[in-house]
């Protein structure tokens, strides 16, 4: 069996000090081998994880964003709490939903104009000429009209509205009405 480099080349390397392009590509390709493998060695032994004291970056806190909204605002008699000077807007739109974006201090809203066609609305478009969506909260939105802030509330309703039955083909099904049950004969009426 041969062995990769032969000792009696290294010898014969030293002693005769001549240049050999084979046993020095040998040499090279061994030298890198060996650092590969302690590479390898230093991979397996090292504990996996970031380097150094990793900290998260702070961010919005919020949880303290929430309990300052939760302590100004009262759901049920929504005329005591909050900003006395909000104007409630005359403007003929209906809040649907809304996203509130608390990473960033944006969101969206649902809107819907006089003619009962819902779109969604980003912080800072424009809803209709002259009038933009200002800020989103979780029960409200604020429009910017004329250079005033308006504020529009979410529809409270008594009762949703059922939703359609679906057929087999997506069509909506008309609802049926059920006969009246007519009285049962008597002896008499027959």
């Amino acid at each position: 069996m041969r062995l990769p480099i032969d000792p009696r080349r290294w010898r014969t390397l030293w002693r005769d000090a001549r240049f050999d392009p084979l046993l020095l590509a040998e040499l090279l390709v061994v030298a890198l081998i060996a650092v590969q493998a302690a590479r390898l060695a230093w991979a397996v032994v090292t504990p996996t994880g970031p380097v150094g004291a990793w900290t998260a970056a702070p961010g919005p806190d919020a949880a303290a964003g929430r309990a300052a909204l939760a302590a100004g605002t009262d759901p049920f008699f929504r005329a005591g709490s909050g900003d006395a000077s909000a104007t409630v807007t005359a403007l003929p739109f209906s809040l649907f939903g809304t996203r509130v974006d608390e990473a960033t201090g944006r969101g969206s809203a649902i809107l819907a104009a006089s003619d009962n066609v819902q779109r969604s609305v980003a912080v800072g478009e424009e809803i209709e000429p002259g009038v933009t969506l200002k800020s989103v909260a979780f029960d409200h939105v604020v429009i910017r009209r004329a250079g005033r802030d308006e504020s529009l509330f979410l529809v409270q309703t008594d009762s949703a509205p059922p939703a359609p039955v679906m057929g087999a083909q997506g069509v909506p099904v008309p609802p049926t009405v059920p006969a009246p049950a007519s009285a049962p004969a008597t002896e008499g009426q027959r």
